[in-house]
């Protein structure tokens, strides 16, 4: 078992040592929920960033500038909240 988790040492053939490290295991269900839940969290940041940025006069090609989102992201977070 223990050995399945150290980087092991290849030789390919002349030069430096190539080292190999395994995969990573999966991660248990409850990492996974918490990751989750505090992906969610941040959509509902950057959508409420994006409605206060449409309400104080930017427009969704700006907005989408600024955030790194498409248009059409920005575009149906607002139409999700009756501003498009």
């Amino acid at each position: 078992m223990e050995m399945e988790r150290r980087s092991t040492l290849q030789m390919s053939g002349p030069g430096s040592p190539v080292w190999i490290t395994p995969p990573p295991k999966p991660a248990p269900a409850e990492a996974i929920r918490a990751k989750l839940t505090e992906y969610r969290r941040k959509c509902e940041e950057r959508d409420n960033l994006i409605l206060e940025a449409k309400k104080a006069g930017f427009s969704e090609v700006s907005i989408a500038e600024l955030t790194g989102h498409s248009r059409t992201t920005v575009r149906s977070v607002l139409k999700a909240h009756g501003l498009c």
